[in-house]
């Protein structure tokens, strides 16, 4: 008994002492592989295998600080602000818990702009809906505006309506009855009156 007990702290220092460079490998790989992907974000300008492969780091370390900061930012370049809204606001979670001031300052200026996002997705679901008259394609911006913000008045209306020219009656339904929902607690008569024509076809 002793004598093993004798033996295990050596065995211990040699056990560690094998394992140390084998965790210097590990992590020189792993900054390799993380210059790899930012290659693909800014030097080949690839952001959609970029975030690709930052989920990747995601899904082996979630909590990996600079992969979730590079996700937010391919997520961002590959036009998919809303799934990149998420990370940012993880990102700023993380940067706080930490003391990261500047980094937490940039995902508050990126989350701050989240209205003017909401609005060049209206005017963008306006453009196809009535100049464009394609009310199927405004209706997948108008639906990407209420994901965002779940009680936005303007895209529950147009969206209702870009449903009803898209001949989906059945699907509008439901948001005529919200619009007019709305329309009574802003006080505004005309849009209800709107509404309620819609919903006594």
């Amino acid at each position: 008994m002793g004598r093993r007990g004798g033996l295990a702290l050596p065995a211990l220092a040699l056990l560690g002492a094998l394992l140390l460079p084998l965790r210097a490998m590990a992590q020189e790989s792993e900054q390799a592989m993380m210059q790899v992907r930012l290659g693909l974000l800014y030097a080949e300008n690839d952001p959609g295998a970029a975030a690709a492969q930052f989920r990747r780091v995601l899904e082996q370390n979630p909590s990996h600080y600079g992969a979730t900061f590079q996700l937010a930012a391919a997520l961002d370049r590959g036009g998919q602000p809303d799934q990149a809204r998420t990370v940012w606001e993880r990102m700023l979670r993380m940067a706080e818990a930490i003391g990261d001031g500047p980094t937490a300052d940039q995902a508050r200026a990126r989350l701050a702009q989240e209205p003017l996002i909401q609005e060049a997705l209206m005017k963008a679901g306006l453009d196809l809906l009535y100049p464009g008259n394609d009310p199927a394609a405004a209706a997948a911006l108008f639906r990407q505006v209420l994901e965002r913000n779940p009680t936005h008045y303007g895209a529950t209306f147009q969206l209702a309506r870009a449903l009803d020219r898209a001949g989906e009656v059945a699907e509008a339904r439901p948001l005529w009855n919200k619009v007019l929902e709305m329309a009574e607690g802003y006080n505004d008569a005309e849009t209800a009156a709107t509404a309620r024509a819609r919903l006594a076809r």
